[in-house]
């Protein structure tokens, strides 16, 4: 069951539905299924019995076909000359033979589906496949193949679309799953014997099932990362682990992951044994980006964003529906709140922690994630997790439980506490989210204590359940494994949005979750008297960044942990007449932060960028800094000669 807003309990589908309606419009990242043109275009359908499928063979298979007099045998009989083909190139091949099997074989195949033969369908897309990888990969014809040879990329595209065709016929027999069997028929009429393996970091992981990114196409990310080669890209749709290890509870249900499919066959198929055998990979082309097949490297085909756009396609997941349902209602937040991981997690790489900021939820980090993992030396070297919060809450108490979150996840993650890379640890905050990671960093001693109160925290009339929530609040000592602290749009000095109007509104409309109005009740009822700052009375975000709010003077003198390294992002958005009068601004703002306010005096690089707040960390500019300064720290840390330090930066803009 989700708690919702002011005492309203809807089980998880009737949110969604509500989600549906209320994310209309919405510019979140989705995909849209393209239409089967094999099934609906009535062109495609008379071509299927034309004998060729789709479209008649190529010239130079039509020239190969007229000079060995066979054209008019593959019109009347193509199985039969293809068959006899194939034992041709059995007994002696040469890449051109190989190119007219694969090309005849794959059109053939295309005709099967479309007249619903699956059989003969199968029978032709593993003949394509065999003679495309022979025509790739045979040593023999090392010497002989160009690849500046358009014929060359067309093979590898006949590769593709075959393998594609008989993953199609798998998955609609159930068979396209990891440790999974399928059995064909090869063309000569032997037994085809297809296993199917997930390899690497996804290895022991089930499978709900697999979409194909080729029925999908991206809306609402700006940038779609893809890799040309072999294979044939997924969505592989994750299940949760019925004994969850002990990573299983920060990975995110209906999670979807990229993976490519590759099929080994044998170079030169012995025709005497009594079966052919296919071996399906499923490869993470996040983890690796080409096969070596006998001594010869290939690219892998990919496309990393359709499947991170395919599990955004949840209206539970709108940015904008479900940061307002985590702003309005405390318990909704919290019970999906906490640290969240897309991918294994892996103790050689360095965690990147991205911490959203007011009204909004780890969604928000799209356009940058998709943008910074596209990058391979990124990939190699850092692992993104993201943190969500109460974002209606006051932000210290959200400060106090992700340092109680990270804590238990190194705790969790790594217990001997062996991983260099977690020592090293960058957080990335938007916003609010800029506060939040600061003060991760920071060694309160007693100042944020000497704010609240002059008498002892031990004299507290209250139980000790309380008294230790309030010490985990206002006591608290520098994360040891955080390293860098990269603040985007942060007003460090509060911001005049929260003002009279918003901190009134934001009192009526926001629900704290009911473990922190509990505590509030308990302890400013029972010992009232005992404070001499209103700082723990105040019970929203929206209050809580105010510029008049004690503990930015705290911020001002406490210490921060020496090993920490702060990078600040400042936007620069003209604001109109409207945000003038109501927000007060007499100098350069994002319209949210002030500009006095952005800036951080313990930063050591600073960019200004020439955007608007709530946009600020999705600009183009603000990721080149990111990945700047994920290069500079990768460098640092690795001392690889590999990876050279991005000395110039973009400078402001």
């Amino acid at each position: 069951m989700v708690a919702f807003i002011n005492g309203c309990t809807w089980d998880r589908d009737t949110v969604r539905r509500v989600a549906q309606v209320a994310s209309v419009g919405s510019s979140r990242a989705r995909v849209k299924r393209r239409s089967d043109l094999h099934l609906e275009n009535p062109r495609d359908l008379w071509a299927a019995w034309t004998g060729y499928g789709e479209k008649p063979p190529g010239d130079r298979t039509q020239t190969f076909l007229r000079t060995y007099a066979l054209d008019e045998a593959y019109e009347k009989h193509p199985r039969e000359l293809l068959a006899e083909l194939r034992l041709s190139t059995h007994r002696q091949a040469d890449l051109e033979s190989l190119h007219v099997l694969a090309e005849l074989s794959l059109l053939q195949g295309r005709q099967g589906r479309l007249k619903k033969n699956q059989k003969y369908a199968g029978q032709m897309f593993a003949t394509a496949v065999t003679a495309s990888y022979q025509y790739l990969f045979d040593p023999e014809f090392q010497e002989q193949r160009n690849i500046y040879d358009p014929l060359f990329r067309e093979v590898c595209d006949i590769y593709n679309e075959a393998l594609e065709g008989m993953l199609r016929i798998m998955r609609e027999q159930d068979a396209l799953k990891p440790d999974g069997g399928f059995v064909a028929t090869s063309l000569d009429g032997r037994p085809l014997v297809v296993s199917v393996s997930a390899n690497g970091r996804w290895a022991d992981d089930a499978f709900e099932r697999f979409e194909f990114v080729a029925d999908y196409s991206t809306e609402g990310v700006r940038n779609v990362h893809v890799t040309y080669g072999l294979g044939v890209p997924l969505i592989a749709l994750r299940e949760s682990q019925k004994a969850p290890n002990s990573d299983e509870k920060y990975y995110p249900r209906g999670l979807s992951i990229p993976l490519t499919a590759f099929v080994k066959t044998a170079l030169k198929q012995d025709l005497t044994e009594p079966e052919d055998r296919f071996e399906i990979q499923l490869l993470d082309p996040l983890e690796r980006t080409d096969v070596t097949i006998g001594g010869q490297k290939a690219p892998l085909e990919s496309d990393i964003t359709t499947p991170l756009a395919y599990y955004l396609d949840d209206p539970l997941l709108d940015t904008r529906w479900f940061a307002t349902a985590a702003l309005l209602s405390g318990d909704f937040a919290q019970r999906f709140g906490g640290l969240y991981m897309v991918e294994p997690f892996d103790p050689t790489k360095i965690p990147v922690v991205m911490v959203h900021g007011f009204w909004s939820s780890p969604m928000t980090w799209t356009e940058m994630f998709n943008d910074l993992r596209a990058d391979k030396s990124i990939r190699e070297n850092y692992q993104f997790w993201f943190y969500l919060y109460p974002s209606g809450q006051p932000f210290w108490y959200s400060a106090r439980q992700m340092r109680i979150d990270l804590a238990e996840a190194r705790r969790v993650l790594d217990p001997q506490r062996a991983s260099e890379s977690l020592n090293e640890m960058v957080l990335v905050g938007h916003s609010m989210g800029g506060l939040i990671s600061r003060l991760q960093t920071i060694e309160s001693e007693s100042h944020f204590w000497d704010v609240v109160s002059d008498r002892d925290i031990s004299e507290m009339d209250t139980d000790d359940e309380a008294r230790e929530r309030i010490r985990e609040t206002l006591f608290f000592d520098a994360n040891p494994d955080i390293a860098r602290v990269v603040t985007l749009g942060t007003p460090h000095r509060g911001s005049t949005v929260s003002n009279s109007m918003t901190r009134w509104l934001s009192e009526k409309l926001f629900t704290l979750p009911s473990y922190l109005t509990q505590e509030f009740e308990h302890f400013l009822v029972d010992d009232g008297e005992f404070f001499k700052s209103e700082m723990l009375d105040i019970k929203t975000s929206t209050e809580s960044l105010s510029p008049n709010s004690p503990i930015f003077k705290a911020l001002e003198v406490a210490s921060h942990s020496s090993k920490v390294q702060f990078h600040n992002v400042i936007g620069n958005h003209k604001p109109s007449a409207l945000e003038r009068l109501l927000l007060g601004f007499d100098e350069p703002s994002d319209g949210v932060v002030s500009l006095s306010s952005a800036k951080n005096p313990l930063a050591i690089s600073e960019i200004h960028v020439d955007e608007e707040h709530s946009q600020i960390h999705q600009h183009p500019h603000t990721i080149l800094e990111v990945r700047r300064i994920l290069t500079d720290h990768m460098w640092s840390v690795r001392r690889d000669p590999n990876v050279q330090p991005v000395i110039i930066g973009i400078g402001d803009r």
